[in-house]
């Protein structure tokens, strides 16, 4: 498929997109020195004043002064490590050293056509760096009202880091993420949002167009966000290319002089993955994976707005690179060796390199198109990106969606989550800020990815398939290129599905009321987990009306000796009562469901509102046989379920070794799906 010829799909394919969501749009010249991996630029930025204040004051995030000294905000949380990649302890550090401000008359709008060319008489602005230098304030001459725009000029130059985290070079391999200075952004109520750069946040930018000029060697293969709109040769063995990209709030690229490129298209999309030649076999698979996962996300979040997605494949050496996103563009991760071994036991599995794909694409609409702040609120863009890849891989696989295969036994993401759901998913509540989650304990991956994916998924179960789908397509729609919140989404869903829910039981059960506001505020703002527990599961003997009563008159008369002692087995039904006694022994309320199977051979479901700490059934002539909760697995909050089905009448044989094996099984499991995060 040619180069498209525009950055943006036609507007009969990806829909309208809003004037005022356009608030920041970028003009940058720069040239890489391949051998310092060093980069020397200007940026001229035309900023709209969309809200209702006057600003004096422009703030930019310097995202790659992280990397600077072992002092900064991130490097002081991380410690030299990142996503289990660390420093090299001879690597480099790198840096953002801004050369000077200037504020531009002409043109009085970025020239996205010419951007080497500078302003005729630019003004010196003042600026500095703030205590933590990835952010800095730069103060204008004089106010910019509402409606108004302004033109400023940025020279600079960027040192990359030995890859270890998201950017930075290794060897010959760079991938340039968060280069150039970036203009926070205005939120009409809470004022700027230009945060820290702390680990585990990301990053959070308006939407705007770019036009890049990247001027590098002549043998390095280069792929970046939007479109190639230009290509000429600068001689002394360098070249020019020049990039489009409209309606992003990012520009990131890589180069190599050892990429191979593998091109296809989906539906007039031009896909394009650049990696070495010793990972180009995998080429196919992970193009399935995005197709796959671009067929899902389009069929249920809406069209995907721009012409080309770009991937890149970080070698080896670069594993820090790997798994990251960016507008139309993201890396992914190598797929794990196949040994020979591996067909003879019959081993496979999806959850390296096919499952980064999946994932790392659906980040183009959380956050790439839903632009959610991710330091203020990451589960909306990690938390709901990894429900939407559990769909995806549904949507794509059926009832095949396994994660990893062995023989006939298979793990699946659903499987993932549950076994996630540990300790460290509760030691903070899923909706905080991403420097509340501290690097010691680990819980970010299990909760802010996780713990949301369990809620949200459980919620889809429970209310039904159909609305969740339907209230989630709304969500995207409402918020495409906007910055929706927590709230705007919990009272979307509210409104849509809610705001109370009616489960009915099978039988003469009365139905319940699910209050769902309450539930999602529970499940994502306090660190209250789901366990339920069945603590009694028996036959009785009935009671009767045997012994002394009084009659009419008020004397006590007959006085039946008590009913003899039969077994249980020797009595009928009709003389027998099922009794089961439900524990909440979690914090978090909410409905519970209960498969009762009886002897004759029938079964009940019914529901419980999980509101009280526990609650007695019974079952007046029926012979129990079994108790199950939660029997379709559903409830994705509740990782120990070992206490979750239980025989009649059959107390646990206690036999000293099924417990401490089971435990031991969810430990290890925890501890392998604990730190995971991309």
């Amino acid at each position: 498929m040619p180069e498209p010829v525009s950055a943006l799909r036609p507007e009969s394919e990806r829909g309208r997109v809003p004037e005022k969501a356009r608030v920041a749009d970028y003009v940058i010249d720069a040239s890489l020195d391949a051998d310092e991996h060093r980069i020397t630029g200007s940026a001229r930025i035309t900023w709209h004043n969309r809200s209702s204040k006057s600003v004096r004051t422009l703030p930019f995030h310097l995202y790659m002064n992280a990397f600077r000294a072992e002092d900064t905000t991130w490097m002081r949380e991380a410690r030299g490590s990142h996503r289990g990649q660390k420093q090299a302890e001879e690597g480099s550090w790198g840096y953002i050293d801004v050369k000077g401000v200037n504020l531009v008359d002409s043109p009085s709008t970025a020239d996205l056509g010419h951007p080497e060319v500078r302003a005729e008489q630019p003004q010196p602005l003042s600026w500095s760096e703030d205590s933590d230098p990835s952010t800095m304030q730069v103060e204008l001459l004089q106010p910019i009202s509402p409606g108004q725009t302004v033109v400023i000029e940025i020279d600079f130059v960027t040192q990359l880091p030995e890859v270890f985290a998201r950017t930075g070079y290794a060897d010959d391999f760079h991938m340039v993420g968060q280069w150039y200075p970036k203009i926070g952004v205005l939120d009409p109520v809470r004022g700027w949002q230009t945060h820290t750069f702390t680990l585990n946040s990301e990053f959070f930018a308006d939407f705007g167009d770019y036009e890049v000029s990247l001027d590098v060697p002549a043998d390095m293969v280069v792929g970046a966000s939007g479109i190639l709109v230009a290509e000429e040769a600068t001689g002394e063995g360098r070249r020019r290319l020049r990039y489009a990209a409209s309606m992003v709030h990012d520009f990131a690229w890589a180069a190599d002089p050892e990429f191979v490129e593998v091109r296809s298209s989906w539906h007039g999309i031009r896909i394009r993955q650049l990696m070495r030649p010793d990972l180009a076999a995998d080429a196919d698979r992970h193009e399935a994976a995005l197709k796959a996962a671009l067929k899902s996300m389009e069929g249920r979040f809406g069209a995907y707005p721009w012409s080309t997605i770009t991937v890149i494949h970080p070698p080896a050496d670069a594993g820090g690179a790997q798994g990251m996103e960016y507008p139309t563009l993201f890396t992914t991760s190598i797929i794990a060796d196949r040994s020979p071994w591996w067909a003879l036991v019959g081993f496979d599995e999806r959850a390296s390199g096919v499952f980064t794909t999946i994932h790392e694409f659906g980040h183009q609409y959380f956050q790439g198109l839903l632009a959610s702040d991710e330091f203020r609120e990451p589960w909306l863009d990690e938390g709901m990106n990894t429900t939407s890849n559990v769909l995806a891989l549904h949507d794509w696989q059926g009832s095949d969606a396994w994660l990893v295969r062995l023989g006939s036994q298979s793990f699946t993401q659903d499987d993932a989550i549950f076994l996630s759901g540990g300790s460290r998913s509760r030691l903070d509540p899923v909706r905080g800020s991403a420097d509340s989650y501290l690097a010691l304990t680990r819980s970010f991956g299990s909760t802010v990815y996780r713990k949301t994916a369990a809620t949200m998924l459980s919620l889809r179960y429970l209310t039904g398939v159909t609305e969740f789908d339907r209230a989630m397509r709304l969500y995207a729609e409402t918020w495409r290129f906007g910055h929706p919140t927590g709230d705007d989404l919990i009272d979307l869903l509210v409104r849509e599905i809610g705001p109370t829910i009616t489960l009915r039981s099978q039988g003469d059960v009365p139905p319940i009321e699910w209050d769902l506001d309450d539930f999602l505020r529970q499940a994502m703002e306090t660190t209250d987990g789901v366990d339920f527990a069945i603590i009694e599961a028996k036959n009785r003997r009935r009671g009767g009306e045997l012994g002394w009563h009084r009659d009419d008159e008020g004397l006590l008369v007959d006085g039946d000796k008590p009913p003899p002692s039969t077994p249980l087995d020797e009595l009928d039904d009709d003389e027998l009562e099922g009794i089961v006694i439900i524990e909440r022994k979690g914090g978090l309320r909410m409905p519970i469901e209960l498969k009762v199977d009886f002897a004759e051979g029938t079964s009940q479901r019914l529901w419980w509102d999980g509101q009280d700490r526990y609650h007695v059934f019974t079952w007046p002539g029926r012979r129990l046989k079994r108790i199950q909760l939660d029997p379709d697995e559903h409830n994705l909050l509740e990782s120990a379920r070992t206490n979750n089905l239980r025989y009649a009448d059959e107390p646990p044989a206690g036999d000293g070794l099924s417990e401490p094996v089971d435990e031991t099984l969810q430990i290890v499991s925890l501890a392998l799906m604990g730190g995971v995060s991309l």
